[in-house]
């Protein structure tokens, strides 16, 4: 038996499905396809179901699509603040070498200072010393220079204002760049 309109009963859920998704009923089927009816309705909620899911697909996409813009975006600012820190510690090193090369000709010109300072303090007291009279020798006259610290024969030739080689012949030194410290040197005049 088919009837023509739908027949007022309680809600069922292909009624509700009917009113959701704006499906109409028209006809109701007889009492030996209720299977289908069921299987029907079974169907229609799987795709109700199916609808829902593929909404939530949809918006855990956003979401992915959403947190992948997020990192790529953190991504770019990490790598432009280690640009940034790679930049500023390379002008403080440049500034710091610059400081120490600065430093270093600095010491250099100190260093150039004092040496002739010395010299210059040697050269006086040895024209002090020939004035009041030098030593004399087997080979005429000239000073006695006690070696110290640092000091180099060119060092010591050049405060009395004699060469190395007569300084080397006067003393018989055999290795000329070995002095020692507290060694006694006969400077010729």
């Amino acid at each position: 038996m088919r009837l023509s309109h739908c027949m007022i009963r309680p809600l069922s859920m292909l009624a509700l499905l009917s009113l959701t998704f704006g499906v109409s009923c028209t006809t109701m089927p007889p009492p030996h396809t209720r299977q289908a009816v069921s299987e029907r309705e079974d169907v229609l909620l799987q795709q109700a179901e199916m609808r829902r899911l593929s909404g939530r697909i949809e918006g855990v996409e956003l979401e992915v699509e959403r947190l992948l813009r997020t990192v790529n975006q953190l991504q770019t600012e990490q790598t432009q603040w280690i640009r940034s820190q790679q930049q500023q510690m390379e002008t403080r090193l440049t500034a710091l070498e610059s400081q120490l090369q600065a430093l270093d000709a600095a010491r250099e010109s100190d260093r150039k200072a004092i040496i002739e300072q010395l010299t210059t303090t040697v050269a006086e007291l040895l024209r002090e010393q020939r004035g009041a009279g030098g030593t004399r020798a087997a080979s005429g006259y000239g000073y006695e220079h006690t070696v110290g610290a640092g000091e180099t024969l060119s060092h010591i030739a050049a405060a009395y204002g004699v060469t190395t080689r007569a300084i080397i012949a006067a003393n018989n030194l055999e290795n000329p760049d070995r002095l020692r410290i507290g060694q006694k040197l006969f400077i010729p005049e």
